[in-house]
């Protein structure tokens, strides 16, 4: 036997012996390692433990090894003997540990460390070299010898029939855990793996540990969960002798419940003192189907024989009363009128005629076809602020219907969906019934609000939940987790909102009919602001309509330097900041003695700036005139268009192309691309071949802060590229989208409402769009298309006849009248 096999001075003569023969096989050298002493807890090689060190040697040393090889020495003594480590007497080392490795060492803020420590294999402690700061010992690695035969086959088939036997009856350890234990073929890594089991202590693991004989380790395994599943057994009957004893309690509860009958008979009782009676008499007079009276009946069963004071009573109770009070009953509404919806509809909501047209086409549908029909389920995608929730109200209210809103933004938990399962404690039904039994109706008029932003988790993904819920082929038996008993959600009229319809899962959207809501005119605030805002604001603070009144002027210079938005909610916050001002000031007239009636004021557009300060946006064109090398582009958001200038500054250089403002990959590639073709057309349009060579280009899309990406700026960056290296400037009012392709060619772009409400809103007054999108046209609002020229092109020369201002009146007047010829969309 060498020496870097020497057992410990406690091992048997059969442990020497089994050494002995193991060889060279385990052949190891003698390592110097730091020493960690960590108490009752023992890891065995394999194992791999959690743990958070306090501050002395053990801490000292595990810092060191992790500067090192992240090996480290660990022996396990007895809580009374770790003092004993901690001071700078020398102690006496056990003669076996472990050499375990050091797979995370993080300090943190209360001056421990959380390391995680992997069990590599046995060492024989030889003695220690160092005491302080920490110690450190010199070690010899002992490796388990291979052994085989029928007798070891034997003794493992035993060792993991016990451990299924032990998990049988703790009933409380995964069984990725009992594979685990089954797949192990050497018995030596089997004793140490058991060993980590609640059926042994510190001394048995200990011993276990000290044997280095694989065959012997496994033995006393075995002897050591023997005798804990005889302890088992032992305790289980005792709990069976108890639970007879309990059932003698049961006997004398029925023997006192047909005392009370006797009682009533006798009219010495009332029954309407029993809470079990009444539960059944509700349960007999609900309006419902067969399966859910049975169902709550046999939970009345399940009270009765536990008592009203058991553990088990409250859960039972509160789900009897979900199921009481929920609406199972089919309900009869007045009939549908479609004259009287679309004068809820116009009463609530100003333009939006394409939707408003939609949903009293469903309604209509709906009057006629009655429960035959599978409601389609509406999903109204648009910019925060106009309108998309409230139209789900007027929904209701046109048809005589209760409504729900449940904001879905940030719901990660698919419980919160389908609810949670009674076997929790503080269980109870996702929101879906939760708003269901709220409002007493099983057919109201249901808001998905924000339902693109619904996240996923460890939770699960509540979409998936959703897939039921708004599916008219499935949601008939929709089963929440809490009442597990189907309830009919096919005569909810369920409405989804949106801001983007990118984030929704494809089998989501697939479910819904998707009707898109673009932003307001500026005319239309002006309206809505009129009609509704400036009404429902001063009766909010108790203003009378001549206590204040806002002029045209004022209104608009509100929409125009005041807010930048596609809908009209920051809009509706600057009315009620000038109402609130006004508020004041007639409350202090009152104070001061004056007729509060009598007090009136007028706020024009010269009055706007003393109420709220300067403006905050500037109105009218990005450039204050013609540029070189600077065009206006349009993006479109989640919260509606926007217009954004690109420049491009070439300088002396070597070629390179410089990208900056927060640009997304794809439009970096639409600026290659756009270099790419101005370099192939660079004798056309005037440009010196070598001028590539001699300057590097600079593009940069100002406001950097914000993300930009997206394929329709191409267009943009091709003119202001050309415009920078040809000198001649780009017309301010005009603005242009489109994607370009390295031919020059211009393809559609998605979004072009906002886009255009976004320049109109600019002052824009010509707008370059691509020819495939020429048929979408007819979609904007007649305003807009009014007020803008609007150009289709369909490539890049007929882009810059229009944008550069040196290309002349009359071939601004020639594209003028192409676009006025009909345009077919090339088909793609």
């Amino acid at each position: 036997m060498t020496d870097k096999q020497r057992p410990s001075p406690d091992s048997t003569s059969a442990d020497l012996e089994r050494v002995a023969q193991a060889g060279d096989d385990s052949a190891s050298t003698e390592q110097r390692l730091p020493l960690v002493v960590l108490g009752e807890m023992v890891i065995m090689p394999h194992m791999t433990i959690p743990l958070q060190v306090p501050q002395g040697k053990s801490y000292r040393a595990m810092e060191r090894a992790w500067d090192e090889d992240r090996e480290v020495l660990l022996i396990f003594v007895r809580e009374g003997e770790l003092e004993g480590y901690k001071s700078s007497q020398p102690q006496q080392l056990p003669p076996i540990g472990v050499i375990a490795r050091l797979e995370e060492f993080a300090k943190l803020p209360d001056g421990t460390a959380r390391v995680i420590l992997e069990g590599l294999h046995r060492a024989h402690i030889a003695g220690a070299v160092q005491i302080t700061p920490f110690y450190r010992v010199r070690c010899t690695p002992v490796f388990d010898p291979d052994v085989e035969g029928m007798e070891i086959e034997a003794l493992m088939d035993n060792v993991k029939q016990q451990v299924d036997e032990f998990v049988d009856h703790l009933g409380e350890v995964p069984q990725e855990a009992v594979q685990f234990v089954h797949r192990i073929e050497r018995p030596g890594h089997l004793a140490d793996i058991v060993t980590w089991g609640p059926a042994f202590d510190f001394k048995d693991r200990l011993e276990i540990l000290n044997t280095l004989d694989p065959t012997e380790r496994l033995r006393k395994a075995n002897m050591v969960l023997a005798r804990q599943l005889e302890l088992l057994k032992l305790r289980a009957k005792i709990q069976q002798d108890t639970k007879e004893v309990l059932d003698q309690s049961q006997r004398e509860y029925f023997l006192r419940e047909q005392m009370r009958v006797i009682r009533r008979e006798l009219g010495e009782d009332d029954e309407s003192d029993d809470p079990i009676d009444e539960l059944r008499r509700k349960i007999n007079e609900m309006d419902a189907p067969e399966y859910v009276k049975s169902q709550a009946l046999h939970e009345v069963k399940r009270l009765a024989q536990q008592g009203m004071n058991s553990p088990e009573a409250g859960v039972i109770r509160t789900y009897l009363d979900w199921l009481i009070n929920l609406p199972w009953a089919e309900e009869h509404h007045p009939e549908i009128s479609i004259v009287e919806a679309q004068k809820v509809l116009d009463e609530d909501h100003y333009g939006l005629e394409k939707v408003k047209e939609r949903i009293l086409e469903y309604l209509a549908v709906r009057k006629l076809a009655g429960n035959k029909m599978r409601s389609p389920i509406l999903c109204f995608v648009g910019p925060p602020g106009v309108g998309k929730t409230s139209l789900g109200r007027s929904i209701a209210r046109a048809l005589g219907r209760q409504f729900i809103r449940t904001s879905l933004g940030g719901v990660r938990d698919e419980a919160e969906i389908r609810g949670h399962r009674r076997t929790y404690i503080g269980a109870m039904p996702g929101r879906v019934i939760q708003g269901i039994k709220s409002v007493k109706s099983n057919s109201p008029v249901y808001v998905l609000d924000e339902v693109d932003k619904v996240g996923a988790d460890f939770r699960g993904d509540p979409t998936s939940a959703l897939l039921e819920v708004l599916d008219p082929e499935q949601n008939s038996t929709f089963s929440d987790h809490y009442l597990e008993i189907p309830f009919d959600l096919s005569k909810v009229i369920f409405i989804a909102t949106a801001n983007q319809l990118e984030p929704i899962p494809g089998p989501l959207r697939d479910r819904m009919e998707i009707i898109e809501i673009g932003g307001y005119t500026e005319d239309e605030k002006l309206e809505i602001a009129r009609g509704f805002l400036i009404p429902k604001q001063r009766e909010f603070h108790g203003l009378q309509p001549e206590q204040l009144q806002i002029s045209a002027g004022a209104i608009l210079k509100l929409i125009r330097e005041y807010t930048r938005e596609a809908g009209v909610r920051n809009l509706e916050r600057e009315i009620a900041s000038l109402c609130r001002k006004v508020a004041r000031k007639v409350a202090a007239a009152a104070d001061a003695g004056e007729d509060a009636a009598s007090v009136s004021y007028t706020i024009d557009e010269a009055d706007i700036a003393t109420y709220l300060g300067p403006e905050r946006f500037t109105f009218g064109l990005a450039e204050e005139r013609d540029e070189v090398g600077v065009a206006t582009g349009v993006a479109w958001t989640s919260t509606g268009g926007d217009i954004l200038s690109i420049e491009v500054l070439p300088v002396k250089g070597k070629g390179g192309l410089q990208l900056t403002g927060q640009l997304g990959d794809v439009m970096k590639e639409s600026a290659q691309a756009a270099v790419s073709y101005v370099r192939y057309r660079a004798s056309e349009l005037g440009i010196d071949p070598n001028y590539f060579e001699e300057h590097n280009i600079h593009i940069h899309i100002p406001e950097g802060a914000v993300p930009k990406d997206g394929p329709s700026a191409g267009i943009t960056l091709t003119t202001a590229l050309i415009s920078a290296m040809t000198g001649k400037p780009v017309r301010r009012d005009v603005a242009m989208t489109g994607e370009v392709t390295l031919r020059g060619k211009v393809l559609g772009i998605g979004g072009l409402k906002e886009k255009t409400l976004a320049a109109h809103r600019a002052g824009i007054r010509t707008f370059i769009l691509p020819k495939e999108n020429a048929k979408d046209i007819v979609e904007l609002p007649e305003k807009v298309r009014k007020d803008l020229n609007l150009i289709p092109v369909s490539s890049m020369d007929e882009v810059l006849r229009v944008a550069l201002a040196q290309a002349g009146a009359e071939a601004q007047h020639a594209a003028v009248a192409a676009a006025a010829q009909p345009a077919v969309a090339p088909v793609r």
